[in-house]
This record gives C-alpha cells, sequence and structure tokens, in this order.
C-alpha cells in the first residue's frame, strides 16, 4: 500500500527524535514505510534528501551527525532544540489552530489534531470559539486545498471578484502562502494572468477552487515575505453597530466602542467576517442594513441545518 507523504515524514520526525544515537540511512530505509520496498538506490536518496529538506524548512532541527573521520554517520533531531516552548497564543491564534484541527475533521489524522488542540487548550486556559454552522463564508473553505497545494507546489485555478468589477474572472495562481490580516484569508502567490506576485481574499473567490496536476519551481523567501509585508493590516471598509452578551464576545467587545444606549460602534474590514464573530458571540448587529441582511441569512441558514422551519 503506497504511504502518504504526510504520514512519511511523520514517521521519520519520531523515528529520529526517539533515538539515543545517530540513525544511519541505511537504518532509516529499512525501518520507515514509505522508504523500504522495490524502489533503486537513486530513488531512495532523492526521496530521502527531499523530506530531510522539507522538515528544515518546516522548522524541525535535522541534525547531520559526522565522525572524526569526516564520514556521516547518521542523523539525529535533538529533543531539547526540538521541544515546544511555554505557549501563550492569542485569540486569532487559537482559531487558526482550531480551524486547522477541523480541516483534519476527515482525515487520517483527526483523532491526533482534536487530542493536540484539547491539550493546547489545557495549558494555555482558553478554548477555541467553533465556527458556527452556517456562518457566511470568508473563504476558509478554501483552505485545506490550498494548504495541500502549497505543500506540493501545484498551482490552483478559480474565478476571482476583484475589488471594484462586476463580474468574476478567472485566475491561475502558483500558491505561496495563506495568510490571516484583520479578520480576513489572504492567497498570496504567483498570478499567471499577471505575470507577478499578487495577493487574493479569499471571501472573493466564487465557485469552487481547483488543483492543477502540475508543479512550479519554489518561490524566493523574498517574494513571499514582500507580499506579505504589503498586506498590511487592511483599513476598515465601514463601521457597524453591535450588541454583545454580558458573557460572551470578549474577543470582539475589545474593538467596541461603547454607546449610552448599551450597543457598541466597531469597525470591520470584511462585513463577512464581521458577521460571524457577532452570531458566534451571541450578539446582534443593528446597522448597516447590508449587514443587517446578511445576519438574517445567515441564521435563516443556521436554523435550516437543525430543522427549525419557524425561522
Amino acid at each position: 500500500m503506497a504511504i502518504d507523504r504526510t504520514e512519511r515524514l511523520l514517521n521519520l520526525v519520531i523515528c529520529l527524535l526517539g533515538a539515543q544515537r545517530p540513525v544511519s540511512r541505511a537504518a532509516l530505509r529499512a525501518s520507515i514505510p514509505g522508504y523500504a520496498g522495490d524502489a533503486g538506490d537513486d530513488a531512495f536518496e532523492r526521496m530521502f534528501e527531499r523530506d530531510k529538506d522539507e522538515l528544515r524548512q518546516m522548522g524541525i532541527p535535522v541534525e547531520t551527525v559526522v565522525n572524526s573521520q569526516g564520514e556521516v554517520e547518521g542523523y539525529l533531531i535533538d529533543e531539547d532544540t526540538y521541544a515546544m516552548p511555554d505557549l501563550d497564543l492569542d485569540a486569532s491564534e487559537r482559531a487558526v489552530l482550531g480551524l486547522a484541527a477541523r480541516a483534519w475533521s476527515e482525515a487520517t489524522l483527526a483523532a491526533q489534531a482534536s487530542s493536540a488542540l484539547r491539550k493546547i487548550e489545557a495549558s494555555t486556559g482558553a478554548r477555541w470559539a467553533p465556527i458556527l454552522a452556517g456562518r457566511p463564508t470568508a473563504g476558509e473553505e478554501h483552505l485545506p486545498l490550498l494548504w495541500e497545494a502549497i505543500r506540493s507546489r501545484a498551482p490552483v485555478r478559480f474565478d476571482y471578484l476583484a475589488r471594484g468589477r462586476d463580474a468574476a474572472e478567472q485566475r491561475t495562481v502558483e500558491p505561496w502562502a495563506t495568510v490571516h490580516r484583520g479578520g480576513a484569508w489572504y492567497l498570496v502567490g504567483h498570478s499567471r494572468e499577471r505575470q507577478a506576485g499578487r495577493a487574493f481574499r479569499l471571501s472573493r473567490v466564487t465557485g469552487a477552487m481547483t488543483r492543477l496536476r502540475e508543479e512550479f519551481p519554489a518561490a524566493g523567501r523574498d517574494d513571499v515575505d514582500r507580499l506579505v509585508d504589503e498586506l498590511g493590516d487592511p483599513s476598515a471598509r465601514g463601521v457597524a453597530r453591535v450588541t454583545l452578551p454580558e458573557t460572551g464576545g470578549a474577543w470582539l467587545r475589545r474593538s467596541v466602542r461603547p454607546r449610552a444606549d448599551g450597543s457598541g460602534d466597531v469597525d470591520y474590514a470584511d462585513i463577512t467576517v464581521l458577521v460571524a464573530e457577532v452570531i458566534e458571540a451571541g450578539g446582534a448587529i443593528l446597522e448597516p442594513p447590508d449587514a443587517v441582511t446578511l445576519q438574517l441569512e445567515a441564521l435563516r441558514a443556521v436554523c435550516a441545518i437543525h430543522g427549525d422551519d419557524d425561522a
């Protein structure tokens, strides 16, 4: 049975992390599923070098141990260097981890992802607020496909409604990274139509996204960092008047400017994100009208999902 690359990388980390002495290439080839088999020596060497480089790019310290004669004895992952520091996550970072765990909900590692999230919540003392079923989309449904496309360096194709345009246009993009800014998700990558690096807000993607069966060259780190830096913090697109319960929405309440009547004003960059956050906090949007309409549509969708026909 073919071994998934992610599973092979995980097995490699476990093998090197638990070793008391350097593990040779021969021992790794014999013990890790995916290396052993009918593959020739050259194929194994290429596979192992790619895996080792990918782990190092992820920040996993795979050490090459050389003896006094300059010969490679094997490989190790130093436990102290690899150990995770104390966690100090804010609400948005916990939300990203929760979203990642949800993306694994139907995968082989679903139980492990859920367990990891519970351990993080236990160590930080704060829980991730789950995304409400039926919430208006902010584009995060595309993230699992994009993460896999980024890992395998596969281009993606989608229809995109650019700001100020009346109709969506097809885009083919070599994805470099996904970024969360001001409550909105962005895809950063090389646009083949524009022949340049671009950032695409995922909430403006219309319809399905497709991963193409080809591979593109790796992007330069400077190009990726430059585009991410240019995103900055999106300026507010508008102001909404909201009400929040006394016992919920603490992360949102920090951004609300109170009014005398008990409601408050909050700036927003993406109206779909605002509606989702207010609903999940148990609050309500009072103004502007388009946000109120979107809020009602989202609540009707929730009622439909749970079989309530009286909404």
